[in-house]
């Protein structure tokens, strides 16, 4: 992951003064400890003491600055890994990189993803967040609170803050895996106090003297500082610590004052103007102050220990002492009010010029300049989108005027983009209200224009919100609008062209969907918006998956991950549901080891900001464990929660058929009670036409029906779905329907029948690689696929299919070792012997007296009942059966 877009400054260790106090009593963190919290008010020296551990800690230190930034969810996760990369290059997720271009829904589902990583690490980390209270986000303290309930345990956390974490810390107390330090632990001693003003300040004040200062400030750091900065330029200190009293508001006040009006005027003047701002560098200051001797000014205060704060170690950032700025900020106000708007808007400018982009946005708006902020939005928003700062775009977007937003369709298509990323289909129907009411009578504009592009894109918005909700019919002529009324050469028309193939591979449409999809998968053609491509390639491998072809499938999965992993966004989060499609694949080929590493690294991928896609990966990783007979097949509480949201059916334009997914799994685990559920919820027709597009979810339904011992509707809903599957080219949808036909009519009894259908979807499938859909069923099957194998125009393939049923099925024991010998002739059994004890085809012939010719003749057969290619596979297939002839 490349951390250019990440504040360097925030991962840096602070710089401290080397004249510190040495305080030995705070300088031992317990190393066993799972967190250590340091909370105290401001100016009880937080940072400085955590500056000190962790230099001198022999755990690798990882550091994180925080501050009003990472409240966007996105940029705190960006930060959070970015900072463990300092120590760990090695940790290296897919989750940073794939925040740019999708929505973040919960924010603990990537933790646990993140947390799992972190149970990898080879050594001890420490990780300190300084400022915490700087984090009001409640789904930031949400990923911390998941962080140290789940923790692992050669972490160790270490947060610092001027309040209480708000979320509970009761079990670690109660374990005692937790450390606090508070004020009345930081506060100075009367010897630290002493050390401090004496050595480091210079003051040469009396033993009394310095218990005096000590027992008015109450040992509290910052106010023993400035007091000593006061002081250095007072004649008079008995005078002035006799006269030092009052409360911490009164006594910093007039600290403050007394301070600023031992300095210069100029000197005054550039620390009210420069406290405006969170960060500075010499270069912004010039351009916001009009000066250009900042960095002059800026050394000068170092010197004299002007609460100034280094932010790196070159020393070009600082910030102001938090209380310091405050107190600054609130005099500049009094003092000057006029002047505050004009310094953001010269700050939001220099920003700009210097791609700072959130701060150039946040300093306009501060500055009244609306119509700055939102110029600047509508520039730099695709970009802030590609990193992932969706919700700090509409954020900001929220503190401008409604009258103008309203006049900015640009802007306004850019929030109801955000909100559709981020799933708020209220805040997207409101925004395109006011684009349409924005833009009204752009239909009308000629093609190319920049108003029927807008009118365009208006469409596609629409289309989109319409198939959210299920809509094809209003969905498919918005986009068709779209199509029309968008430059042919610009992202969003390529956009509305997959969208439209999505919805044709729903309702079946595949030659039109294929004529849509391929040319927009390229991944090079878009620099960036790969979800175009993404999608595009999802939906042409489902058009081969549908067609049975799973070779053309799964060369374009592969097309699109080597061209993905060239240009270096292979580890984006949309990218996850390719691995997913391709373990799909694995799946129905029969390769379950693969198809559960390419499931595994596809709901890892997709674990945030993409619920609907990794739901759907998470119930085909629990299927494949499931046939595979793991133990650790069941979903977790928070996929099986998401099952009821999603077993409903359309809740978007579904290319992964989500609901069908739910319900097949629920048959697998026999679960009748949550199938009648999902029979309900789906609402589906057996009636005929049936819902568009649903034909996964109607061979559900039929499922369900011979389960429950309902031939007669079983069958009647495949004759009704057999038509428009033929027609459409369906040909694993043909292949399903034979196959539970032919399951239904031999529970009827009519076992010729049974055997027309299986032998239609035997033929169908040879050369598929479609193998899962006769294995899942194949204890029911076998029967029927015993006598195809014995006289049949597809006798060769209903024997491989045979050989591999009776395999899944010995590796769960639901058949006994005797299934595959029946299926050899009497001179297989004896050549099968030999294989077992690893006799070679010249010797098999010599032992049966035959030619070398006919073994090999007799090995193509037992190789096909077997399911195998080679003689070692066929070796251990046997040996895995206990077929010893």
């Amino acid at each position: 992951m490349s951390n250019s877009h990440i504040l360097a400054t925030k991962l840096v260790i602070p710089d401290i003064s080397p004249q510190l106090v040495q305080r030995a009593r705070l300088m031992s963190p317990p190393h066993a400890s799972r967190l250590i919290l340091v909370s105290a008010p401001a100016g009880y020296g937080k940072t400085t003491l955590l500056v000190a551990w962790a230099r001198e800690l022999s755990t690798p230190v990882v550091w994180l600055s925080l501050d009003s930034g990472d409240n966007d969810p996105r940029r705190f996760l960006m930060n959070f890994i970015g900072a463990i990369q300092t120590q760990c290059p090695e940790f290296d997720l897919a989750i940073p990189d794939m925040l740019g271009g999708k929505p973040l829904a919960q924010i603990g589902e990537m933790m646990q993803s993140l947390i799992n990583h972190l149970c990898s690490l080879p050594g001890r980390l420490c990780i300190i967040l300084d400022d915490l209270h700087m984090v009001s986000e409640p789904a930031v303290h949400q990923a911390l609170a998941f962080l140290t309930e789940n923790q692992p345990p050669q972490l160790q956390l270490i947060f610092s803050s001027r309040s209480d974490p708000p979320f509970s810390l009761a079990r670690l107390r109660g374990q005692r895996q937790l450390v606090e330090y508070r004020a009345h632990d930081l506060c100075f001693t009367s010897e630290e106090a002493e050390i401090f003003c004496n050595d480091v300040m210079q003051l040469d004040l009396q033993q009394q003297q310095v218990a005096a200062l000590t027992a008015r400030t109450e040992g509290w750091i910052v106010g023993l500082q400035l007091a000593a900065v006061s002081m250095q330029v007072t004649p008079d200190k008995s005078g002035f610590i006799d006269n030092f009293s009052g409360d911490n508001r009164h006594v910093t006040d007039f600290l403050l004052d007394e301070v600023l009006r031992s300095r210069s005027a100029e000197l005054q003047d550039f620390l009210l103007q420069t406290s405006l701002f969170g960060r500075f560098d010499a270069a912004m200051c010039d351009a916001v102050t009009g000066r250009d001797d900042s960095r002059r000014m800026i050394d000068e205060m170092e010197r004299t220990n002007m609460f100034i704060v280094s932010l790196d170690h070159q020393r070009i950032w600082y910030r102001y002492h938090h209380l310091f700025a405050s107190l600054l900020q609130s005099r500049f106000r009094n003092a000057q009010p006029e002047r505050e708007k004009t310094l953001y808007r010269r700050a939001s400018q220099w920003c700009d010029k210097n791609d700072l982009l959130i701060e150039s946005i946040d300093y306009a708006i501060r500055g009244d300049d609306f119509l700055g902020a939102a110029d600047l939005m509508e520039k730099h928003g695709n970009k802030l989108f590609s990193l992932g700062q969706i919700s700090t775009v509409l954020n900001l977007a929220k503190n401008l005027p409604q009258s103008l937003l309203a006049q900015r369709p640009a802007l306004l298509m850019m929030c109801a983009w955000g909100s559709f990323y981020l799933s708020d289909m209220v805040a997207m129907e409101s925004h395109i209200r006011a684009v349409a009411n924005c833009i009204e009578g752009f239909e009308h504009a000629p093609c190319g224009s920049a108003e029927r592009a807008m009118f365009g894109q208006l469409s596609l918005m629409r289309g989109c919100r319409l198939a959210y909700n299920g809509d094809i019919d209003g969905s498919m002529t918005q986009l068709r609008e779209a199509l029309v009324s968008l430059p042919p050469d610009r992202t969003l028309h390529r956009g509305a062209a997959v969208y439209l193939g999505v919805i044709d591979v729903v309702i079946g449409e595949l030659d039109q969907a294929q004529v849509l999809f391929e040319p927009h998968t390229s991944i090079a053609a878009f620099k960036h918006n790969v979800l175009v491509p993404i999608t595009a390639t999802f939906g042409l491998a489902r058009v081969h998956l549908l067609r049975g072809n799973l070779a053309g499938a799964r060369q374009v999965y592969n097309k699109a991950i080597r061209e993905a992993q060239a240009a270096n966004v292979h580890k984006l989060p949309a990218f996850g549901m390719l691995y997913i499609g391709m373990g799909e694949l694995a799946y129905q080929m029969n390769a379950l080891d693969e198809a559960q590493q390419y499931l595994e690294r596809g709901v890892e991928m997709t674990a945030v900001g993409m619920e609907y896609v990794n739901t759907w990966g998470r119930i085909l990783l629990a299927q494949t464990r499931m046939v595979a007979g793991a133990a650790d097949a069941a979903l977790d509480i928070r996929t099986e929660t998401l099952l009821d949201h999603y077993a409903g059916g359309r809740f978007v334009i579904d290319l992964p058929p989500l609901s069908a997914a739910i319900g097949r799994l629920w048959l697998g685990q026999n679960r009748i009670e949550a199938l009648a559920h999902w029979v309900e919820l789906t609402q589906l027709s057996i009636a005929a036409p049936l819902a568009t597009g649903r034909d996964a979810e109607y061979l559900v339904l039929a499922r369900f029906f011979l389960q429950t011992k309902r031939m007669d509707k079983a069958i009647a809903l495949l004759d009704v779905m057999q038509p428009s599957a033929d027609l459409g080219g369906r040909r694993a949808v043909l292949i399903e329907i034979g196959i539970l036909k032919a399951l239904a009519l031999q529970l009827q009894g009519d076992m010729n029948g049974a055997l027309v259908a299986l032998q239609h979807s035997v033929a169908l499938a040879e050369n598929t690689q479609l193998l899962r859909l006769f294995i899942d069923d194949g204890i029911a099957l076998s029967g029927l696929l015993t006598k195809l194998a014995r006289a049949s125009d597809c006798a060769t393939h209903a024997h491989y299919l045979l050989g591999l049923i009776v395999t899944a099925s010995a590796a769960t024991d639901v058949m006994g070792k005797t299934a595959l010998p029946s299926l050899f002739s009497k001179k297989e059994k004896e050549i099968v012997t030999y294989i077992v004890k690893g006799n070679s085809n010249q010797e098999i012939g010599k032992a049966l007296f035959i030619s070398s010719n006919t073994v090999y003749s007799h090995m193509k057969s037992i190789y096909a009942k077997l399911g195998v290619n080679s003689r070692l596979q066929a070796i251990k297939r046997l040996r895995e059966l206990q077929i010893d002839c």
